[in-house]
């Protein structure tokens, strides 16, 4: 009985101590479409860990790349996200739409495979020499 009560006191405060913290809007905040973009690519780059690149390189860190592609640093992309973070309604929103782009282009990419595998498909039956090929063969010569 007394560990249930220390048990439900502890949870009782541990809910009761929700961060109240407010954080100032960075002067130079990434803009919510931005940082959309930009989540968004980091998504993409972290999804190639473990995969080699054209050059056959592996577990290449293109997190520059990324900062360099939206004139950003890390210190103003920790800020931004910290913001934002701290606002978890409106981080929530940036994320959802972040799953909703990254959905689309496995669409996109899912649908563009689907189409190659289907023409080689078709390739191979045209090249592969048929019975009614080999006739039309023998009926030309």
């Amino acid at each position: 009985m007394i560990k249930k009560t220390v048990y439900i006191i502890f949870v009782i405060i541990f809910l009761s101590c929700e961060s109240k913290v407010k954080y100032d809007k960075p002067k130079d905040l990434i803009p919510k479409e931005q940082m959309i973009d930009l989540l968004t690519d980091m998504q993409l780059v972290i999804g190639t860990i473990g995969v080699k690149n054209k050059d056959l390189e592996k577990d290449k860190n293109y997190m520059s790349l990324i900062y360099k592609k939206y004139n950003v640093d890390s210190t103003r992309f920790a800020a931004s996200n910290i913001y934002y973070t701290a606002n978890i309604s409106e981080y929530e929103n940036i994320f959802e739409e972040v799953e909703k782009r990254l959905k689309k282009l496995q669409n996109k990419y899912d649908n563009e495979r689907d189409s190659l595998i289907k023409s080689k498909k078709e390739l191979k039956k045209l090249k592969s020499p048929s019975k009614n090929s080999k006739i039309l063969d023998t009926i030309l010569k």
